[in-house]
């Protein structure tokens, strides 16, 4: 099964040099985008990366959920010791009376691998709130938090090295305050014990990392998450537990998303597609991606015919 494209729904205009991997939520009758922005100014290393290269998060909305009118300015931007080289790749998640927003921190200069992740809220898409670091003193990415309660606790997805791992938090304070040191290193002593996704196919032999937060569906948590292999950037998606999402219910053998269009194969990190928001509406399900680190794009899918067809694909 593929995910059907709709091309490009934001691009670089003006001040702007990129916008992509974008978080995605459905708030007050609208589509609500959190995409990253890259003001123009940096460029490329001849050894990769780039120079001048600092990201903040934006904001994005609309009706239809294809034409989107952008801030003028970012609402989540680098300002504390942990982020001051950049916020990067958002994520979503309504939890109770609030949403919650996970981002890539940065606290060394792009692509020095000195990040970790950051939390901040919000209740209206006005006025956001930095709670500071979440997770170990280690470096971490692609935090998606589930959107109910799991026995009572917060789950948490996130990648530390190759492979996708859970944490629990006991509430909301617990989730913004962080964890005791302590705990951390006994979470990373045992940190096999925690992994909810390991590399199973070809096509994300590299690595793998959450996509948009998990959404409950009947038949289980549906995430749809990101695989590497040989610096090309695919989509798969997997069914989850519902009272116990380390278990594995169902896998896609074959990537539901892969660069093919110009826009995905081309831009400042050719060949990827990377998913961070997924929005139920009513019988489809909008995802929304970044495209070659360059812009972002939407693809569709009927909710139910996705959760089928990891069905047929238990024993995978």
């Amino acid at each position: 099964m593929k995910l059907k494209k709709h091309g490009i729904v934001l691009r670089p205009r003006g001040e702007i040099g990129a916008i992509f991997n974008c978080g995605g939520i459905e708030h007050e009758g609208s589509i609500t985008l959190l995409p990253r922005v890259v003001k123009k100014g940096y460029k490329k290393r001849k050894r990769g990366g780039f120079y001048r290269y600092v990201s903040e998060i934006w904001l994005g909305k609309s009706g239809d959920g294809k034409k989107f009118t952008l801030s003028q300015g970012p609402v989540i931007k680098p300002s504390e010791p942990y982020d001051t080289y950049g916020c990067e790749d958002p994520r979503i998640t309504k939890l109770h009376n609030e949403y919650l927003v996970t981002y890539t921190a940065l606290f060394g200069p792009a692509f020095s691998g000195k990040n970790r992740v950051g939390l901040a809220s919000t209740k209206d898409f006005s006025t956001f709130e930095k709670h500071g670091i979440i997770g170990p003193n280690v470096s971490d990415k692609d935090v998606v938090i589930f959107s109910e309660e799991i026995n009572g606790k917060i789950g948490v997805l996130h990648r530390i090295r190759q492979d996708i791992q859970i944490m629990f938090f006991d509430d909301v304070n617990q989730l913004k305050e962080n964890r005791d040191s302590g705990f951390w290193e006994k979470y990373m002593e045992d940190l096999d014990n925690y992994v909810v996704l390991a590399r199973k196919y070809e096509w994300e032999s590299k690595k793998i990392g959450a996509g948009p937060p998990p959404i409950k569906t009947e038949e289980g948590w549906l995430l749809i998450y990101h695989g590497v292999h040989e610096k090309l950037y695919r989509a798969g998606a997997a069914l989850l537990d519902l009272n116990d999402p380390r278990k594995v219910i169902a896998r896609s053998p074959q990537p539901i998303l892969e660069p093919e269009k110009g826009y995905e194969r081309k831009g400042d990190m050719p060949n990827v597609v990377f998913p961070g928001g997924a929005v139920p509406k009513g019988d489809e399900l909008l995802v929304y991606y970044g495209a070659a680190d360059k812009r972002c794009a939407l693809a569709t899918c009927k909710l139910n015919d996705l959760v089928d067809f990891l069905l047929r694909h238990k024993d995978s």
